[in-house]
């Protein structure tokens, strides 16, 4: 009885030794070579964006206009907290509630492991911001606070949904690093 052994296949241009039986071309690619996103980090990147877009526009009106006049709102609305002009809260919003989400949208397009995480930290940093300025300014605008609260929410959840998701794979679809 004669013995057949099989030789690995080398690849001429890399140099690799591949093996014929162990890649079928039924198979499917692994999730980590496939080009598009989860619909879970598509989502993530959609609401960061939208937020970001929104709080880099507010917060660099104040920014460029500390007494409010460019979106409307008087400085009286600061009578009872500790800021007498917009400048702050506006270098706050522009940097936490307007960069930090465009930064978390960016790593998930590169999709850096760290795209869940970040997408819960967003969504945990809204709340948090949202939850402030309620306390600070309880009056007729609390139906946006209301809408940002639950935007927060929704992004901090779908960050543990994602983590959730990812962790119950093996090989995520990500790339090591940020």
């Amino acid at each position: 009885m004669a013995t057949t052994s099989r030789i690995p296949d080398s690849n001429p241009i890399s140099g690799h030794v591949t093996d014929q039986r162990l890649a079928r071309p039924t198979d499917p690619p692994p999730d980590s070579t496939s080009r598009r996103l989860p619909a879970i980090a598509r989502l993530a990147m959609v609401l960061e964006i939208l937020l970001g877009i929104g709080a880099l526009f507010g917060g660099g009106q104040f920014i460029l206009a500390p007494d409010g006049h460019l979106i409307g709102v008087p400085l009286k609305s600061l009578a009872g907290t500790p800021f007498h002009s917009y400048l702050v809260p506006g270098l706050l919003l522009f940097t936490f509630v307007g960069v930090a989400p465009m930064v978390a949208a960016v790593i998930t397009a590169r999709r850096g492991a760290i795209g869940p995480l970040a997408a819960f930290a967003v969504g945990v940093t809204l709340m948090g911001w949202i939850t402030v300025e309620m306390v600070i300014f309880a009056g007729l605008t609390s139906l946006f606070w209301v809408f940002y609260l639950v935007l927060g929410t929704v992004i901090a959840a779908v960050g543990v949904s994602w983590i959730r998701t990812k962790s119950t794979r093996s090989g995520g679809w990500y790339r090591g690093g940020l």
